[in-house]
C-alpha cells in the first residue's frame, strides 16, 4: 500500500488524498482488467466460456461506473455515498471469480487479487476520513 501511495502522492498525505489515490489506482486497474476480460471473451473458443466472461464483462463495467461515482462523491465530500459505492465493488470481483471457477486463468487470478487489494486500500483509506 505504502509503495503505491508514495508513487502517486508527492507530498504528505491525509486520509482524503490517500483515498483519492487508492480510488484512482483502482479505476486504472479495473479499466485494464475490463479490456482484458472483453478480449478474453472475444477470443474464447466455446460459448460457455464466452458466457462466463460476459458475467465478468458486465460486473467490471459496473465497477468502473461505481468507482467513478465514488471519486465524485469524494470530491463532493459526500462520505456516505463514497462508503456506499466502495462497499459494492468487491462483490463484482468475487462474482467474476465465482463465475469463471475452474475456467479461470492464472492471469485472471492475479488480476482479481490486485483488484481486491486496491479495493481494500480504498475502503481502509475511506475509513480514516473524519466525517
Amino acid at each position: 500500500c505504502l509503495t503505491t501511495f508514495r508513487q502517486i502522492l508527492a507530498h504528505s498525505y491525509g486520509p482524503e488524498e490517500v483515498t483519492w489515490a487508492a480510488i484512482a489506482q483502482s479505476i486504472q486497474n479495473v479499466n485494464n482488467n475490463h479490456v482484458f476480460i472483453v478480449t478474453a471473451k472475444a477470443t474464447a473458443k466455446d460459448k460457455e466460456t464466452q458466457d462466463l466472461y460476459a458475467i465478468c464483462d458486465v460486473g467490471y463495467g459496473l465497477m468502473i461506473t461505481i468507482l467513478q461515482d465514488a471519486a465524485q462523491s469524494l470530491a463532493n465530500k459526500n462520505y456516505i455515498a463514497l462508503e456506499n459505492d466502495l462497499s459494492k465493488c468487491p462483490r463484482f470481483v468475487s462474482d467474476c471469480q465465482n463465475a469463471l471457477g475452474s475456467k479461470t486463468t492464472p492471469e485472471m487470478l492475479d488480476r482479481s487479487r490486485k483488484q481486491f487489494d486496491l479495493l481494500i486500500m480504498s475502503n481502509v483509506a475511506e475509513g480514516l476520513i473524519k466525517k
